[in-house]
């Protein structure tokens, strides 16, 4: 009796633009449609992986990933959910710029998808000697085709899961760091999936805060409808005792805006009000980041907030996201 065909796994590779596909020009590198179909095969063909069907799609306007705006991280997550009965797997080839931001953005988007979606990209061009596009890419796939679901960056030789993931190196081959991430994998859910796309009209700030500049920050907030400020503060959580910055945040605040607190470390967790100078961000009902980044707690606010969202709602669904990590 004959051996049985196994099926192919049917993986949908989007090409956004990015240093991946970029060509020379006379103005620098710039990404090009129609450069990437070829390396692709050649991969496909050296690495003889016979059981995988790979689509590239590539997208008519490809942009340097610097240029991505909220309204693009919705068309990526739309085209992986109107496909997600048809492919198996997928991998977004992006920017590194913003490529943390997307793989945040996707991770609140598609909701415990049962499916793997690896973000990917590369340093130099993949038409340029050296490159370490192909290995990304190689990467890329092999993710593509395996048992872990969710949203995955794969690059530099790992694969870490996209909400907190943080590009930490402009000349590396290995980039991207989720220094905060405690190491364990969600197990892979089976049918809790859902799109919740983000609204890219939502007027959302995320805010560092420096020494010095705090009257020029409520110059700037002063007068301002803002949904939703995801603030980067000092250490655990602190911000600077600043008269006019505090009343500023609590007009806000009373106006409806929403903030989450998170620090600047690379490392650590925001322990809201473990200081005094802390203390302030439970007024203004600031929800505590923990360990996320501002790139997860900027991106969730486009996802969270509606037109009927309450304050309590907002924590609740916070509470909720903190832990899907």
């Amino acid at each position: 009796m004959p051996t049985p065909k196994l099926a192919a796994q049917r993986i949908l590779c989007l090409y956004t633009g990015g240093t991946i596909g970029c060509i020379p020009t006379t103005q620098g590198l710039a990404p090009a449609v129609g450069v990437l179909q070829e390396p692709l095969q050649k991969l496909l063909a050296r690495l003889q992986l016979h059981q995988i069907e790979l689509t590239l799609r590539e997208y008519p306007q490809l942009l340097d990933s610097s240029s991505m705006q909220p309204k693009d991280w919705l068309r990526i997550a739309q085209d992986i959910h109107d496909n997600y009965h048809h492919f198996d797997g997928f991998i977004v080839l992006h920017g590194t710029d913003t490529l943390a931001w997307t793989a945040a953005a996707l991770h609140w988007q598609l909701m415990q998808i049962a499916k793997p979606v690896v973000v990917t990209g590369s340093q130099r061009p993949w038409l340029e000697s050296g490159s370490d596009a192909t290995a990304n890419v190689e990467l890329a796939i092999r993710a593509a085709t395996a048992q872990q679901a969710g949203i995955l960056v794969a690059f530099g030789g790992q694969v870490l899961p996209g909400v907190f993931v943080k590009k930490l190196d402009a000349d590396a081959d290995a980039a991207f760091f989720a220094p905060n991430w405690q190491g364990t994998w969600p197990s892979a859910p089976t049918s809790n999936y859902f799109f919740q796309p983000v609204d890219p009209s939502l007027r959302i700030l995320p805010i560092k805060l420096f020494p010095g500049t705090e009257s020029w920050l409520v110059q700037s907030l002063a007068n301002q409808t803002i949904d939703g400020i995801a603030m980067e503060t000092y250490g655990s959580g602190n911000p600077p005792a600043h008269t006019y910055l505090q009343s500023t945040l609590l007009h806000l605040a009373e106006q409806g805006t929403t903030f989450i607190n998170c620090t600047q470390c690379i490392r650590g967790e925001v322990r809201q009000g473990h200081y005094a100078a802390g203390d302030f961000m439970h007024q203004i009902n600031a929800l505590p980041a923990g360990r996320m980044s501002i790139e997860a707690a900027t991106t969730w606010l486009y996802t969270a907030i509606k037109s009927d969202s309450t304050q309590d709602s907002l924590a609740k669904a916070w509470q909720s996201a903190q832990l899907v990590v």
